[in-house]
């Protein structure tokens, strides 16, 4: 019983001390076991002896040479340790940065919003995040890339052969539960050794659905309203032509009968209505006057009877004599002597609108207006454009007027293309018109 308690204080202080406090007893502990041994048995004196007896050997400097080697052991021995203690450390620190690095890159991986996953070449999901899973149903267990894709995904495999990753800007891919799934993808292949011939895929998709099918239904949506822009331009043109008629015929007739009465009357100075006739006669010739501007501004006759070169051929002519100061130039290529009523009516409109907004705002001194008919290989297209170096303006400020915009969306009603562009001065405004929305062959079959 007194053993047992006498051994437990050893046995608590040994287990509380360092190793190294531990390794300095149990050194100490061997020299003095050495000690007691050699002088119980007289160690030294018996190798004395010896050591005498072979002098020529020099035996009795051993124990000086034994005490050097021990020296130096003990010394490199300690060097020893405390590089293995650095490396440790060093080791040490390097497993806990790369088991940060692990963690972070599993953050990214799970945290993404993208769909991470890794397959291999048959197309079976490897490992995913929590988006792809959710953007694959929750069912990526029983998805199966190869058969989601179809043909695309051996031509993609086929080509990361050659390439480190492939990117696809719009990929359809079927999912389990039949629901429209469309992504935007990249592809990268990966090799867990490189001595290994299996290989695998890494794949980051992004959910492009909704954004596709709202492009879908705008780009309906924009069809339809081109539609109706055409429709109702259609419609203002047709009610544009039926009131120039309206009025030509019916104010017009009663104007002129107006002047025919005023004709009959006595020409006799002296006659007290010559005066109330000729005044009269002056008003009715005004109103002829700005009644035949209105009728042109409505539906000019010359681009029913001539064509639009003519039409605005006149146009150009009547805005420089209403703007003497004003240098304008006309180029007509002889392509557009013979062009579709829609299309005569779209590129009068824009002459017409521009040289509005130029005489009201640019002030310009220089207009350049070009109408050329271009050779296609599927269509011909009309390109309008019209020049000037008046003072411009912000392409991009939002503007009071409509002119601009009515001008694009006449040109864009007709499938065409509207530029406007001003670098501080002047304004340059071209139009692309295509006088004919099908192929060649098949109006020629």
């Amino acid at each position: 019983m007194s053993t047992s308690q006498n051994s437990t204080p050893v046995i608590t202080f040994w287990t509380r001390i360092s190793q190294s406090s531990r390794d300095l007893v149990i050194a100490l502990i061997v020299i003095a076991s050495v000690f007691l041994l050699s002088a119980k048995l007289d160690l030294s004196e018996k190798f004395i002896e010896w050591a005498l007896a072979h002098e020529s050997l020099q035996l009795d400097e051993f124990p000086l040479v034994l005490f050097a080697a021990a020296f130096v052991s003990i010394w490199f021995s300690r060097r020893r340790m405390r590089e293995m203690i650095s490396e440790a450390n060093r080791r040490i620190k390097a497993e806990h940065a790369s088991q940060e690095s692990q963690r972070m890159f599993k953050t990214l991986f799970d945290q993404g919003l993208c769909g991470n996953f890794i397959a291999d070449i048959k197309g079976n999901i490897l490992l995913c995040n929590q988006s792809f899973s959710a953007m694959s149903g929750n069912s990526e267990s029983t998805l199966n890339l190869k058969k989601a894709i179809g043909a695309r995904w051996d031509e993609l495999c086929s080509k990361l052969q050659s390439v480190e990753k492939v990117d696809i800007p719009e990929l359809t891919v079927a999912r389990p539960d039949n629901a429209p799934w469309i992504v935007m993808a990249r592809l990268t292949r990966a090799l867990d050794n490189p001595q290994s011939q299996e290989k695998k895929i890494h794949g980051f998709f992004t959910d492009i659905t909704e954004q596709h099918l709202a492009e879908r239904e705008l780009a309906v949506l924009l069809k339809e309203n081109q539609a109706l822009a055409r429709h109702a331009m259609q419609v203002q043109e047709e009610e544009r032509r039926n009131i120039a008629r309206e009025i030509h015929d019916e104010m017009g007739q009663y104007l002129t009968a107006i002047r025919l009465e005023l004709a009959s009357l006595p020409k006799d100075k002296q006659h007290p209505l010559t005066e109330f006739a000729v005044r009269i006669n002056s008003h009715v010739e005004h109103i002829q006057q700005a009644v035949r501007g209105l009728i042109h501004r409505l539906r000019p006759t010359a681009l029913d009877a001539h064509g639009i070169a003519e039409a605005i051929e006149q146009l150009v002519n009547e805005w420089k004599k209403q703007h003497p100061a004003v240098d304008c130039q006309l180029a007509l290529d002889k392509s557009c002597l013979s062009l579709p009523e829609k299309i005569s009516i779209v590129a009068y409109r824009i002459v017409q609108e521009s040289l509005t907004n130029i005489a009201r705002h640019a002030h310009a001194n220089h207009i350049s207006i070009k109408l050329i008919g271009t050779r296609g290989i599927l269509s011909d297209t009309l390109t309008i454009e019209i020049r000037d170096d008046g003072v411009g303006f912000n392409p991009h400020t939002p503007r009071a007027g409509f002119g601009l915009s009515g001008m694009r969306e006449r040109v864009e009603a007709e499938g065409g293309t509207f530029n406007v562009q001003s670098q501080g001065k002047g304004v340059v405004i071209s139009a692309n018109l295509p006088l004919s929305t099908e192929p060649k062959a098949i109006q020629e079959s």
